[in-house]
């Protein structure tokens, strides 16, 4: 596993370019606009993730812890999904200007990056089908008055139901049973994320030849 930052809160400082005077700050409210900030992104996303033991003891017996880890680790997606569309801002360089054949590197970042999101958002497919499960509207009371002119006037008060409470009990199921799984699918699609970045400042450098072997991105 790739290493994790201390705190769910915690935010990390790097210098900008060659100013070490100059730190910079990446955390929920200071966005990453280089690719190594997108890794310390990442890596405070991933230590933000419910344990491996704290998802083997969901159970849908307790609803509020369940939907508990789903708005966590929805939270964390949509984090993560948003940090990726940073890429783009971070690598951008015409690609005229671009050195040696790099542009094969950059097609296997996005390919990597469109197969994370396709990973992930198979965890927040079923996460959304118990946080926002499909509703109705019902008539909940009726009140009628009677007016002096001889007519009546009719209030209906309306309550939201689930339209298929067996659906979403079965999704409680599902996700109690395949919780590890779905947590390591999401470690491992953010770890892997963070190599290919690795991989791909390695392969940029290389052709660059900024001292350092020329390296190609085998994805």
């Amino acid at each position: 596993m790739s290493e994790r930052s201390s705190s769910k809160g915690s935010s990390n400082k790097r210098s900008r370019g060659g100013d070490s005077e100059e730190e910079v700050v990446i955390d929920d409210a200071n966005p990453p606009l280089t690719l190594p900030h997108i890794q310390t992104r990442i890596r405070q996303l991933l230590a933000r993730l419910p344990s491996k033991e704290e998802t083997a003891a969901l159970t849908v017996d307790d609803v509020p812890a369940l939907e508990s880890w789903c708005k966590t680790v929805r939270s964390i997606l949509r984090n993560y999904t948003l940090t990726l569309n940073f890429v783009p801002f971070a690598n951008y360089q015409w690609e005229p200007d671009r050195p040696g054949h790099t542009g094969q590197s950059l097609g296997a970042l996005r390919n990597q990056i469109s197969l994370s999101t396709a990973q992930t958002n198979i965890v927040s497919s079923h996460i959304g089908k118990i946080l926002t499960p499909g509703i109705e509207r019902q008539i909940k009371k009726k009140r009628v008055t009677e007016l002096e002119n001889g007519g009546k006037e009719e209030e209906f008060e309306y309550e939201n139901v689930i339209f298929d409470p067996d659906l979403l009990q079965l999704n409680r199921e599902q996700l109690v049973d395949e919780g590890v799984y779905k947590r390591q699918l999401v470690v491992s699609s953010l770890e892997q994320m963070l190599q290919c970045i690795d991989d791909y400042q390695k392969a940029e450098a290389g052709a660059a030849g900024e001292g350092a072997p020329r390296f190609s991105m085998a994805y």
